[in-house]
C-alpha cells in the first residue's frame, strides 16, 4: 500500500493508476540513484559507444537527458541503468574501460515528463 503525504503526491499517484503505471515504480523513482554516463552529443545518440559497450556485455541505453533531474537538458545520452550502488556503478566503470569507454557516475532521478 502506498502513503500519499501530499496533495502534489495524490495527484502523482492518481495519475500512475490512470496510465496503468504500478505505484512502487514512481516510490523507486523518488531518490537519485547510481547510472554511469558513457557519452552526452546534441545531435544524435552516439551509437559507436553504445555497440561498444555492448559488445562487452554492459547494458546501455540513448536516453534524451531531458527525462533526467541531475543532468543538463538538451542532450541524447548513452547511460546504464539503475545501478544498485555507487559501488556496483564503479565496478561497471571498470569493465567499461577496459574495453576503451571512460565514463562517470552520476547521481540523477528519472522523470514522468521532461519540463
Amino acid at each position: 500500500m502506498t502513503r500519499v503525504g501530499s496533495a502534489k503526491g495524490a495527484a502523482l499517484g492518481c495519475l500512475l493508476l490512470a496510465l496503468g503505471l504500478p505505484l512502487g515504480r514512481a516510490e523507486a523513482q523518488g531518490a537519485p540513484q547510481p547510472h554511469n554516463l558513457y557519452s552526452s552529443t546534441r545531435d544524435q545518440a552516439d551509437l559507436a559507444t553504445m555497440q561498444r559497450l555492448i559488445a562487452c556485455g554492459i547494458p546501455a541505453v540513448a536516453e534524451d537527458s531531458d527525462f533526467y533531474e541531475g543532468l543538463a537538458q538538451g542532450f541524447y545520452v548513452v547511460m546504464s541503468e539503475p545501478l544498485p550502488s555507487r559501488a556496483a556503478a564503479e565496478a561497471q566503470l571498470w569493465k567499461a574501460r577496459a574495453c576503451g569507454v571512460i565514463g562517470q557516475v552520476r547521481m540523477v532521478r528519472r522523470r514522468i515528463a521532461p519540463d
